[in-house]
């Protein structure tokens, strides 16, 4: 009893990593012709899965059962889930391949430079807290995400989602930009201290 209720916030997280298919297969089977019930499908799955984070985050917080598996594996479904569903889209064309790129672009630079500035170690971790820029990139990302799923067809771009993803870019790169000012400061801390 006591190992379900301190991994119950995990188990939310496992629930996301487990729809991330789901999810990917509801998208490449909705219809190209016209918007119906397998775009609203496609929705309804992707957005669950999307709330199992704030779900698994309140959780963790309000019954004080933060774990080191969810630091690390939680953000990391957030990935997954995103670049998964993103992949889905551009593979069906129910969005522009340069969209997904800037996208993907930026967590891939973001887990290139976490090891060298040591984000494996928790106290690091900690320090690289996430940022207001990095919530308000990730709320417009997944709306956009979402107007993408519901409203466009292949070579149709519905054009609030498209304002909506030019948001949400802005402050991703911002937040790349802030943790990557966050991320030197803390190597050159660790460079005083060892020499």
């Amino acid at each position: 009893m006591a190992f379900a209720r301190r991994n119950l916030a995990n188990f939310f997280t496992c629930i996301r990593i487990v729809l991330i298919p789901v999810v990917v297969w509801l998208i490449l089977v909705m219809n190209t012709q016209e918007v119906d019930s397998s775009h609203f499908w496609a929705l309804v799955v992707f957005v669950f899965a999307a709330l199992t984070d704030f779900i698994d985050g309140q959780l963790a917080r309000r019954l004080d059962i933060i774990t080191e598996f969810g630091k690390i594996v939680d953000p990391l479904a957030d990935r997954l889930l995103v670049i998964s569903v993103l992949i889905a889209l551009m593979i069906g064309k129910f969005m522009p391949i340069w969209m997904g790129v800037l996208i993907i672009a930026r967590d891939v630079i973001i887990l290139l430079g976490a090891p060298f500035v040591g984000i494996t170690d928790k106290e690091t971790r900690e320090k690289l807290a996430v940022h207001w820029t990095g919530k308000a990139a990730t709320a417009f990302l997944f709306t956009a995400i979402c107007l993408f799923i519901l409203l466009n067809l292949p070579g149709d771009m519905h054009i609030i989602g498209f304002i909506v993803f030019c948001i949400g870019i802005f402050f991703s790169y911002l937040s790349g930009f802030i943790y990557f000012q966050r991320g030197i400061k803390l190597m050159r801390g660790k460079e005083e201290v060892t020499s």
